[in-house]
């Protein structure tokens, strides 16, 4: 721990790994899963037992063994069992590990619906590959100069609010432990012309696309979670039809197929709303609320919690801290939002005009006092991205618990950064689904202070 503030799941930037990503889109929107539709459940395993180039496979009736287990076959091979995997589905006999010993691929229903790709050598499971239904993805054997990878390729749409996140790894197993051979990641959102549009790069959406469909004529599929995808591979055998979302505008946009795939994204950029504008200041602005409310912005686990007072006429008093053993990390603070105007029903634009430290200590300086040894620290939710405190300017937007972020349009949809730090949070359906507290939410952060 150090004067750099804790971080959780929710808060960091996307990173190159699409692992460490998953991480953290699975925590976000953790909750009740649902099985795929039947129809695509029997399409999925159909084609896994009659297609040429995918892993058969059944429904799993039986426990999965465990590696070493007792009923492993004396020849070596992976049990025998309802979701016992043939190698008549792939071309030849795969050997991810290169230790010239042939691998066995078994396909099982888990007891939650979900697949599991169980990869055996010698009686033992080498390793397991997990497939949710609720996060889109396939997953390949990938031949590349003769040598076995697998290929995984995710398309998730976050929250169904108009934010994606694409990415794939080109796993290695030729070591001592998996590498990452080649891997891309790109995130972006259609929330074109509303405060929470972020990012849109034709030019690395395109370039990841270009980098998937070069290795896919050197795959065989093993598993797909998705019917749509499962078609974009099976039909088209690229990712173009992947971006069905450009077909989603089409009294705003329509794809020319004339033109190449990053041609057709620039359009698409171009023919979108512009800009956000904020609204602007009321000369005389109505009090936010009548009597000050704490807000606590925290991860909702562990020991390290924001909390200020805010006044409805914007001005706030703020603490944080974070106790690692008999190290404190702590940090009081002060200030005052202006140019307050209504966004809605249930929002206000705020921008931050003044920002105190009042620790007694510089950022950064240690003392112990009363036996606990404290650091003076930035205060975390009003710290930026650069480092240090935020700026006077940086944007907030204020929320009444009436909120909600089912449609275009709504308050909170494609905030899904924010309501992410909110303790009970989950994704908006219908204008029934309110926000239901106060919350303050930074634009340059992402980060949330509830009520």
């Amino acid at each position: 721990m150090n004067s750099n503030m804790p971080r959780t799941p929710f808060s960091t930037q996307l990173s190159g790994s699409a692992r460490e990503a998953e991480i953290r889109i699975r925590n976000i929107f953790s909750g009740p899963k649902k099985r795929p539709p039947v129809p695509f459940l029997i399409l999925m395993f159909s084609l896994c037992l009659f297609c040429g180039n995918i892993v058969s496979c059944q429904m799993k009736e039986a426990e999965v063994p465990d590696s070493g287990s007792s009923s492993s076959q004396a020849d070596g091979s992976a049990p025998a069992g309802p979701a016992q995997a043939v190698k008549s589905g792939l071309d030849r006999t795969p050997d991810l590990n290169r230790n010239g010993i042939p691998e066995k691929l078994r396909l099982v229903e888990e007891e939650d619906g979900d697949l599991m790709l169980e990869v055996w050598e010698n009686g033992e499971v080498l390793f397991r590959e997990p497939g949710e239904f609720a996060y889109p993805e396939a997953e390949f054997l990938c031949t590349l100069d003769g040598k076995d990878y697998l290929l995984r390729y995710k398309n998730w749409d976050l929250g169904g609010q108009g934010s994606y996140l694409y990415s794939y790894d080109l796993a290695d197993f030729g070591g001592e432990f998996e590498e990452t051979k080649r891997s891309g990641q790109v995130d972006f959102d259609l929330n074109f012309g509303s405060p929470y549009h972020k990012d849109f790069d034709p030019e690395a959406i395109a370039a990841l696309v270009d980098q998937v469909n070069q290795l896919l004529p050197h795959c065989q599929l093993l598993f797909c979670t998705s019917p749509d995808l499962l078609a974009t591979f099976e039909q088209a055998g690229r990712l173009e039809d992947d971006l069905s979302w450009l077909d989603d505008f089409p009294n705003v946009f329509t794809r020319d197929p004339d033109k190449s795939l990053l041609e057709n994204l620039q359009d698409f950029k171009a023919a979108m709303p512009q800009d956000w504008t904020p609204p602007a200041p009321e000369n005389d602005p109505e009090l936010l609320f009548d009597q000050p409310i704490e807000m606590t912005f925290s991860s909702g686990a562990g020991a390290w919690q924001t909390v200020i007072t805010l006044h409805g006429d914007g001005s706030f008093q703020g603490e944080y801290e974070d106790a690692d053993l008999d190290t404190h990390y702590v940090c009081q603070f002060h200030g005052r939002f202006g140019d307050m105007a209504p966004i809605s029903d249930n929002s206000w634009y705020l921008v931050l005009k003044e920002l105190v430290l009042d620790t007694k200590y510089p950022v950064g300086q240690e003392w112990d006092e009363s036996g606990i040894h404290y650091i003076s620290s930035n205060p975390y939710g009003f710290d930026s991205p650069k480092g240090g405190a935020l700026e006077p300017g940086a944007e907030f937007i204020f929320y009444y618990p009436g909120a909600t972020g089912h449609e275009p349009g709504t308050e909170l949809y494609g905030a899904y950064e924010f309501w992410t730090w909110w303790p009970n949070r989950h994704i908006f359906h219908s204008s029934s689904d309110t926000l239901g507290v106060y919350g303050l939410h930074s634009l340059e952060t992402g980060y949330g202070f509830f009520s």
